[in-house]
């Protein structure tokens, strides 16, 4: 396997209060990709947009992701909830499997985000 990295720059961290998401565009395999990432409490996290349950979007396309009520990232299409810090579902059909997720770091009061780029190489 051969694996290449990129340092996406988000956001300003000013921009994301508690609770806040921005949304980031990425490509992986020749396709394009949305990920965001997450201001909970001081800490930034930042996933994949797809719900392991199906592979759809988690937001419906309105780029909320967050209830604070019940302190969970959840899943418009299938109800199911993820525990912030480590994007694990706790509820729902793709119960105790996690969102993927990627490493975050500030610079320069910016927000970036790592997005690792995998290309399988073929068997035999």
């Amino acid at each position: 396997m051969t694996e290449t990295v990129d340092w996406l720059v988000v956001a300003e961290i000013a921009n994301l209060g508690p609770g806040d998401s921005a949304v980031f565009a990425y490509e992986r395999d020749g396709m394009k990709r949305q990920g965001f990432v997450l201001r909970h409490g001081d800490e930034y996290f930042a996933y994949a947009n797809c719900c392991p349950h199906w592979y759809v979007d988690l937001d419906l396309g309105d780029e909320r992701f967050y209830d604070a009520a019940i302190d969970r990232i959840y899943c418009k299409n299938h109800a199911a909830t993820f525990t912030p810090r480590d994007g694990l579902c706790d509820s729902g059909p793709c119960f105790g499997r996690n969102l993927e997720r990627f490493e975050t770091r500030v610079v320069l009061g910016h927000l970036e985000v790592l997005i690792g780029r995998a290309r399988e190489l073929s068997e035999g």
